[in-house]
């Protein structure tokens, strides 16, 4: 819950300044990093798909951000949504325990939110929406995370949406920190290195030497171009990046191995 009372007049100011409203780089998340108050490590992130900035809660929220970026077919990633539509939308309520979330001071029920939701491109070209909970596994032992789990699934169930709680087990450690890796060559720019020639010169000197080290493929690429040194390096994991290069990104990528050993069951999903 946000930091401080919770009352009337504040939820009138949160829907007067948008959060929760809009879609992609319009969209407005519900609570802002600095007015949380979260066991985990805070963080804000330029999304590269939706061009704005995402505030995230959590170690948990961060991994899962990047996993759900990396899958090519989510198009936009909506953080700490709010189910402002709650009492409306859930029918059957009798058992549940909407009293327990309201500010103990001023009375005023609590907003409910959802850490993620997802919009996901579908085979036939028509869109889903798949909403995503995070929790450390070590939370679900509490009753009133069960209980505010438990409205929260009543209400995407009423509304005909995937609703799944992720924690941290399904959110490979290595998979994220890998994505980590290669997505910073999207964001940022090297004013001696035009990425989209120059990854496609590496491209097929990697096919040509697709049995040596990766290492040493990098090192001949910059000696045949007269570039500096891990150019190459950086140039790589743009292709891995774009998935021009597509390895097993649930493994450590090691550079002393062939692109044949790294070239494996890639992992693209959330």
């Amino acid at each position: 819950m946000a930091n401080g009372k919770w009352s009337k007049a504040k939820l009138e100011r949160y829907l007067k300044e948008g959060r929760g409203q809009g879609i992609g780089s319009k969209y407005k998340g519900w609570i802002n990093t600095y007015e949380f108050s979260s066991r985990g490590r805070a963080t804000r992130l330029f999304g590269i798909k939706t061009n704005r900035i995402h505030q995230l809660h959590s170690d948990n929220q961060y991994r899962a951000f990047l996993i759900f970026e990396f899958n090519s077919k989510v198009t936009d990633i909506r953080e700490s949504f709010p189910l402002l539509d709650i009492q409306e939308v859930i029918d059957n309520k009798d058992d549940l325990r909407f009293d327990k979330f309201t500010d103990k001071e001023t009375k005023e029920p609590y907003v409910f939110t959802t850490n993620f939701l997802l919009t996901v491109n579908q085979p036939d070209g028509s869109e889903e929406y798949l909403a995503r909970s995070i929790k450390n596994t070590s939370e679900l032992n509490r009753k009133i995370t069960f209980e505010k789990l438990e409205i929260e699934r009543r209400y995407w169930m009423a509304k005909g949406i995937d609703w799944k709680i992720l924690t941290n087990k399904q959110l490979p450690r290595q998979l994220a920190k890998n994505i980590e890796w290669v997505r910073e060559t999207l964001l940022e720019s090297k004013d001696d290195v035009d990425k989209e020639k120059q990854s496609l010169s590496l491209y097929r000197v990697i096919l040509e030497n697709d049995e040596l080290p990766v290492k040493q493929v990098l090192q001949l690429f910059e000696n045949i171009e007269g570039l500096q040194r891990g150019t190459g390096l950086y140039l790589f994991r743009y292709l891995i990046a774009k998935k021009d290069i597509q390895v097993d990104m649930t493994r450590i990528i090691d550079l002393n191995s062939s692109m044949i050993d790294l070239t494996g069951r890639n992992r693209d999903g959330a």
